[in-house]
């Protein structure tokens, strides 16, 4: 034994120092539902309704004197509506955890301080991602055959564009085919962790524990069982869809970006209005049959003609993923023709000069690869019915009848709409640079 203080003599007098609060791991941007303006029209009662116009009326005409005068050709017209869309997020804490984690002496942070804080920015953070899909919670695409396992976890890789930008640990997801059928045998599995380098998912080891309360109702009588899982499937956010998937569905989650900027590939209907009957109730798509091709000026500058062309306007916002903000930098960067713009949000801007003005540019790393949004100032909104807010009318925390548990839970009624869908226009098929 040491007769002298080294560091083994007073290691019973040495107290742990402990950090401030509590560090995250984990990518936490709210960019893209924060930057839509909310419209000033709530979608109460049935909805908010809302009129459109496909063509002015067409009784005009040069004539011969005394010729008759044009026919009274009245214009075409439409209406349009949009539903809100119903976002919660629940909370359960237990008497001992208020108590124990009460104040930052017993703990890091104060757990029902945390732990409200926590699903207020859960909540958030899932508004930004359902901002970029089309309402039906797809989440990634597996790549190779996975394999299930009743004993550990297991993995699913998803070595595609789209890859495991969505997902994230925790997460309870359903598996469909490509066909648009659930996958009975694993519904409502969670998510363990993920490899980014990688693009897999592990999941822990399969369950049916999260099947009693599935929003899909069906769903709680499957027998989940091993077997194997196709390439090419969907993982989506559970409850997100039916039993068998449609494009005529409803969509549970908000109608994103995908939705929004579609010609009913995705979306059937939009805004209770079906494409197929009006073709001018689409966006602009600009693809190549699936093909991805690079990034050019000429592309973007396309994009902008066709705005105009179609609606006689100009896009103020141009919005994509990390992907081609570096295509488009690259392609710009040895002429050092471009200036970062203002910071927006917390994160900073480019700028795109179209040749009549530039046009702001915004990067938001949930952006769907492969991709850039055209659109005016203000053509997005959200149409909200109910703010984010406790669902506890009484603003309290309520004991769960016969146990010391409390129960609380936010709410958010809302939606994301255009009344000017014949504006926007979409860039796609591009090649999205691998991140890793």
């Amino acid at each position: 034994m040491s007769e002298y203080h080294d560091l083994t003599a007073i290691t019973d007098t040495l107290k742990t120092v402990y950090g401030a609060g509590i560090r995250n791991q984990f990518s936490d941007e709210q960019i893209t539902y924060n930057q839509f303006p909310k419209s000033d029209r709530s979608p109460k009662g049935l909805g908010y309704e809302f009129g459109i116009r496909y063509a002015r009326a067409q009784g005009v005409g040069a004539r011969a004197e005394s010729a008759p005068l044009p026919e009274p050709l009245a214009g075409k017209y439409d209406k349009a509506k949009v539903l809100p869309r119903y976002i919660y997020g629940s909370l359960r804490l237990t008497g001992p955890m208020i108590s124990a984690a009460k104040g930052d002496v017993a703990a890091f942070v104060d757990g029902l301080a945390d732990a409200v804080d926590d699903i207020y920015t859960a909540v958030v953070n899932d508004c930004n991602r359902q901002s970029w899909g089309d309402g039906f919670g797809l989440l990634a695409y597996s790549s190779a055959v996975a394999t299930p396992a009743t004993g550990s976890a297991w993995d699913v890789v998803c070595d595609n564009d789209l890859g495991i930008t969505r997902a994230i640990e925790g997460m309870i997801v359903d598996f469909y085919a490509s066909g648009g059928a659930v996958d009975q045998n694993v519904v409502a599995q969670r998510i363990s962790s993920i490899d980014p380098v990688t693009k897999t998912i592990t999941f822990e080891a399969l369950t049916s524990d999260f099947q009693t309360l599935h929003p899909l109702v069906a769903a709680r009588s499957y027998t989940v069982g091993t077997g194997t899982i196709p390439a090419a499937s969907q993982i989506v956010r559970y409850g997100a869809r039916d039993a068998v998937f449609a494009t005529t569905d409803t969509p549970v989650e908000l109608t994103g970006m995908d939705g929004i900027f579609d010609n009913g590939t995705l979306l059937a209907s939009f805004e209770n209005i079906t494409v197929a009957s009006y073709p001018r109730w689409q966006a602009g798509i600009l693809g190549n049959s699936g093909v991805a091709r690079e990034l050019s000026l000429d592309l973007m500058l396309q994009a902008v003609d066709v705005m105009r062309v179609r609606a006689g306007k100009k896009p103020g916002i141009i919005r994509m993923g990390l992907g081609q903000r570096r295509k488009y930098f690259n392609l710009l960067s040895p002429d050092v023709r471009f200036t970062p713009g203002e910071f927006k949000g917390g994160y900073e801007t480019l700028m795109f000069a179209a040749g009549d003005g530039s046009i702001s540019m915004t990067i938001d790393p949930m952006a769907t690869p492969g991709k850039m949004f055209f659109h005016p100032d203000g053509a997005i909104m959200k149409y909200e019915m109910e703010p984010l807010g406790w669902g506890n009318l009484d603003q309290t925390i309520h004991q769960r009848a016969g146990y010391d548990e409390w129960d609380q839970f936010l709410r958010l009624y809302t939606n994301l709409g255009t009344e000017d869908r014949n504006s926007l226009v979409l860039l796609k098929d591009l090649v999205e640079p691998s991140l890793y």
